[in-house]
Parts: structure tokens; sequence; C-alpha cells
């Protein structure tokens, strides 16, 4: 009676032991993150519409100055997703903030409120952006359907006072941007369903533009909004925030020169410090702070490395497990 070869090379390959397969899967994830790898991307059409709507209020508010509109940001996650909603924020934050649009924004979530916060001040610090007069974070919005509908009057009856406990009727920006009529687009960043509400409530009751920046495995189910016009951009997961940062960084690099660490060295010579309340961030830059915002500028396309190199990799273990199946099939039936 013939044995059965136990030597042949395709045999050897699927007999690979799941701790070398696991002992590889760690470099090959380790490695691009020990070297700050980046991954640059093709920019989706969905991502290509929040950018040109964000050029488009730049314009609008360039020719009314007098009359400007906000961006509304809702910081609806928590640090469960903040891995790949914050590099969607810090993006979308870059670009308002490049362009002078002004920026109002909550969390719908408790766990959400101190990230947003964060997030604001982090960016803001690297253009010089003013609390109250450029940009307000109001806190928790709570009940959610409530706050929103809020927005469609005066947001000040409903926070009647800011996250840091300043009574909004003194904030210089609400007193002239507190409802829908003088917001151009709605951004939910979320890991939940809360983008859903807002298409039923901001755009269904209100008319506004809404955005999306969701986790990768949620996105599949807001491209029907998409399609009817509900949403008119998607940010989908790492993917999508890494076509933002493209877009952004090629503007920043635009307007403020290739040398980001020397504009950043010289952004607060000259200005009027009085303005800034430390209490939000002290106005000026020490070189860890620098080397860590220039990292913040690139954290979804070196957040997509580890996971690029991890999917061929699995992809080349499907394709060598295959080869080597089918032709042990091939020598059996031989």
């Amino acid at each position: 009676m013939m044995t059965k070869d136990k030597n042949t090379w395709y045999d050897k390959l699927l007999a690979i032991p799941k701790p070398v397969i696991y002992i590889i899967m760690f470099f090959v994830v380790a490695l691009p993150v020990l070297f700050k790898m980046q991954v640059s991307t093709y920019v989706t059409d969905e991502v290509q519409r929040i950018y040109d709507h964000m050029e488009q209020l730049y314009q609008y508010n360039q020719e009314n100055p007098e009359n400007k509109k906000a961006i509304f940001i809702a910081f609806d996650y928590d640090p469960a997703t903040m891995a790949e909603l914050d590099p969607m924020a810090f993006a979308t934050l870059r670009h308002a903030f490049l362009r002078g649009i002004p920026v109002i924004a909550w969390s719908g979530l408790p766990t959400g409120v101190d990230l947003g916060e964060q997030d604001m001040h982090l960016i803001a610090k690297d253009y010089g952006a003013v609390y109250g007069q450029d940009y307000v974070f109001l806190g928790y919005g709570y009940p959610f359907v409530q706050a929103i509908i809020a927005l469609a009057t005066d947001v000040k009856t409903f926070f009647a006072s800011d996250k840091a406990g300043n009574d909004t009727r003194d904030l210089p920006l609400l007193k002239n941007i507190y409802n829908f009529n003088r917001i151009g687009l709605v951004f939910s960043m979320s890991g939940t369903s809360y983008p859903e509400s807002w298409v039923t409530y901001a755009n269904g009751l209100y008319g506004k533009m809404v955005v999306t920046g969701s986790t990768a495995v949620s996105a599949a189910k807001y491209y029907p909004f998409l399609q009817t016009n509900q949403m008119i951009g998607l940010m989908g997961g790492l993917k999508g925030a890494a076509e933002y940062e493209q877009l952004v960084e090629r503007l920043e690099k635009e307007l403020n020169g290739k040398d980001t660490r020397a504009y950043m060295e010289t952004l607060y010579d000259g200005k009027d410090l009085s303005q800034y309340n430390t209490a939000y961030y002290t106005p000026e830059f020490t070189s860890e702070e620098i080397q860590l915002s220039l990292a913040r500028r690139n954290t979804a396309r070196q957040g997509m490395a580890p996971q690029a190199t991890a999917h061929f990799y699995v992809i080349i273990l499907i394709i060598i497990g295959n080869i080597a199946y089918f032709a042990r099939m091939r020598n059996n039936k031989r």
C-alpha cells in the first residue's frame, strides 16, 4: 500500500504552524509603525465633494464678509472609535481654520465631549484661531433631537453656557451665527447611527447639507443617502480620512509654504497675545509640540500603512494556501 508523502512542498506550506503566521503578522504590522510609513491614496468622489463644498463656503464668505456662514461639527464618537474618526476631525478643522471659516461644535455623546473640545483647541492653536470669535464648543448636545431643533431658532436658548462655562450670549461668534440660517455645512463625525438623525432633521426639516465621517464598518449604509443627495459627502474610515488629509495638506502648503515647521515657529510673532485665553491653549509652541503637530497632520496616512501591509499579507497567505491546496488535489488525482 502506497504511503502519502508528507514532505512535498505543498504539504509543508499547508502545515505551517499558526504561531509562525501570527509572529510574521506582528512584524508586518509593527514595522510600518516603527518606521512611520505613510500610504498615499486616490481621492474618491464622495470625499472630493466635501472639500469642494468647503471651498465654495470659503468663496461665499469672501464675497459676504459681513454675513459669513459657519460649519457645524458634531463629535458624536467615543474613545472606541477615535482612531478612525479623530483624523477626520483634524483634517476638517484644519481646512476650516486655514480658510477662516467659523466653526461651531458639540458632542451628542457624553464620552465625546472631552474628545471634541481637545481636538478643537489642538487644531485651533496650529492656526492662531481665537476661541469665541473663530470657534466655539458648546458641550453636550442632550437631548439630542431637541438640541438639533434648537439650531433652527437660537442655539443660545438651549445652551446658556458653553463647555468652558462662558455665557453664550457673550461669545462674539454666537451673536452673529446662532442657527441654521448661517450654517453652511453640518459635519457628523460618528461611530453610531447619529448621522441618520442629522439627515432626518437637519436635512429633512431644514434643508441643510450634511456630511458624514464614519467608521469603515458603518460607511456602506450611508451610500443610499449619498445617492439621494441627503448627504453631500462621506469619509469612510481611515481611507476617507487619508484622502481628505491629502487635499488639506496640499492646500496648506499652497497657503503657508512647504516648510510647515518654520510657519509654526513664527505663527504668533507680532500678534496681540492678549486675545488668546491660556485656559484653551498657550499661544506658543515648544519643539515637542511642533513635532506632535506635524505628526498629527499625517495621522490617517500613517494609520493606513500597517492596515495596508496586513491586508497584503493576508492576501498573500490566501494565494499561497490556494496554490498549495490545488497542487495537493492534483497530485492526489494522479
